[in-house]
């Protein structure tokens, strides 16, 4: 090679040039919508230990943990608040570039939400308060109760009101039917079997004073949920992020990290 181009090897390195700068800037377009939409999207977290808590003032937990490094793999760089839940759940299932973390999927909810996930999952089950002589072996037992605690269009709300339950007793927090629970003003609380103990201490109730009856009523799990609006790129991008966090074994370390009752 005599260090010398001749006109001809000129012409080919512009057009690969040339070629290499088209491909980019179609690369990138296709990208931007995608690349906006995360950029801008208002990302929520509801108050759930141990999937979602505080810290002084630091937020940890399973659910903002998980989006951290998902985050961290998609190049996203959106903070996450904390919200309650009628407010963000609403926002998301209403407003355009929402993100809400973490919610139970059920058929009532499925066409409201884009989904990723699940970040977790447990069998729900009724509590009564402990020495309580109620029995819930079937959900008919169940249905006979005076009174039921659930949290205003949560999960379990939904839930049994797509059974057809009656005996609802609605407030707006799972705080709230904690505490009646405890002082006797609701018969039962359907709750999970792995966050109860800690839903019920961060309300400020002691768990022990509780007592978990027989019949399961469902498993649920735990997803991010995202606007309608939201691109089915973006869905996928977070999807498969996580799905290579339960397959490194990064998920299991926050799971184990968080779950801990000592």
């Amino acid at each position: 090679m005599n260090g010398y181009f001749n006109v001809d090897e000129i012409s080919q390195i512009q057009r690969d040039e040339m070629y290499s700068k088209i491909v980019l800037f179609v690369f990138s377009v296709l990208l931007l919508p995608v690349i906006t939409m995360a950029a801008e999207i208002n990302m929520q977290v509801i108050i759930y230990p141990p999937l979602a808590y505080e810290v002084d003032g630091e937020l940890q937990g399973v659910a903002p943990e998980v989006v951290r490094e998902i985050q961290a793999m998609v190049g996203d760089t959106n903070p996450i608040q904390v919200a309650p839940w009628l407010r963000a759940y609403e926002q998301t299932k209403n407003k355009p570039k929402q993100a809400l973390f973490a919610i139970v999927r059920i058929p009532e909810r499925e066409e409201l939400f884009k989904w990723v996930g699940p970040i977790f999952g447990e069998g729900d089950y009724f509590f009564k308060h402990k020495g309580s002589p109620i029995i819930v072996n079937t959900l008919d037992d169940a249905r006979k109760v005076k009174r039921i605690g659930v949290r205003k269009d949560g999960y379990t709300h939904q839930a049994l009101l797509a059974k057809g339950f009656t005996n609802l007793d609605v407030g707006p927090t799972y705080d709230s039917s904690y505490k009646k629970l405890a002082d006797k003003r609701v018969d039962l609380v359907l709750m999970g079997e792995r966050t109860y103990y800690y839903m019920v201490k961060e309300a400020g109730v002691d768990p022990a004073g509780f007592e978990r009856t027989n019949y399961q009523f469902n498993h649920s799990a735990a997803w991010l949920a995202f606007s309608r609006d939201v691109p089915d790129e973006l869905i996928t991008q977070w999807q498969t992020a996580l799905d290579t966090l339960k397959a490194n074994g990064k998920y299991e370390e926050i799971m184990a990290r968080n779950f801990n009752a000592d």
